[in-house]
């Protein structure tokens, strides 16, 4: 997905409160917004918000000095969400739908995003909200399908804490080779590698690790190439993804008006979307 005017604005949001949680220093924050419009002023459309992003993200590591500020939160995200991995395990066992429990879970953790929302979210209202209500985009039953027929599933993760909710809705998938893909370096609240061994997720599935998109390696190619079925989840990956080629379902919670509007839905919605 290619960038808009608007992602340049988000993007400046998402680096001023990136710069915040490093430091308190009012000169600090205004020397990195300043770098970041000058950086932003020559800046390709081309690219997607992601990639935007990632400009803004090593701009504040190269001004402060801090490589990873989201190292404690990403950390803290995942007790959180650990503890109330036994309820959402209930929510799933309780279920008529086990598998369309799982997947609506899924998309509640994509609320833990500290780039679009800092730390103003609600696990527990977002996850009550969304297991009452319908898909925004609907392709629940190709998902079914899609999920029966498989017997390599890869799936991109997206943040820290959210991987416990993705965690429930891997292991409705039993009998599967499980492949997660996680980031190889920090970028905001994005899950690592440490934060995959932290929640299990090494125990369920076989873990790589990536640079941002479009950066790739050899195993991630090999991957996505021997995948019956692709789950890219989240919003950043939608932005990263949505013209890759591949057996790709999407599933995220649509934070802005630009990805609501790609995907037929209204900001807010829970998008199931087959391709």
């Amino acid at each position: 997905m290619r960038a808009f005017l608007d992602c340049l604005a988000c993007t400046l949001g998402q680096g001023l409160r990136t710069v915040r949680h490093c430091t308190d220093e009012p000169e600090v924050h205004q020397r990195v917004l300043r770098a970041l419009l000058t950086e932003l002023a020559d800046a390709d459309l081309a690219l997607t918000p992601v990639e935007l992003g990632d400009i803004a993200q090593h701009l504040v590591a190269r001004e402060t000095g801090i490589a990873d500020p989201y190292r404690e939160a990403r950390a803290r995200a995942n007790c959180e969400a650990l503890q109330v991995y036994p309820r959402l395990k209930a929510i799933v066992s309780e279920a008529a739908d086990p598998l369309l429990a799982a997947a609506k879970i899924a998309i509640a953790g994509n609320v833990i995003d500290l780039g679009a929302y800092g730390d103003d979210y609600d696990v527990e209202a977002t996850l009550e909200r969304l297991l009452r209500s319908p898909f925004g985009r609907d392709d629940f039953a190709r998902f079914r399908d899609a999920v029966g027929r498989a017997r390599s599933v890869l799936y991109l993760a997206d943040n820290a804490g959210e991987i416990v909710f993705d965690r429930v809705l891997l292991e409705e998938m039993p009998g599967r080779q499980l492949t997660v893909v996680v980031k190889s370096e920090p970028f905001i609240n994005d899950a690592l590698l440490p934060d995959a061994e932290q929640v299990g997720l090494t125990e369920i599935a076989r873990v790589i690790a990536v640079p941002i998109y479009p950066g790739t390696t050899d195993e991630f190619a090999a991957a996505w190439q021997a995948a019956d079925l692709i789950i890219s989840k989240g919003h950043a990956n939608f932005e990263s993804y949505d013209q890759a080629d591949g057996p790709l379902i999407f599933l995220l919670l649509a934070k802005c008006d630009l990805v609501a509007r790609a995907t037929g839905v209204q900001k807010g919605d829970m998008v199931l979307l087959a391709r």
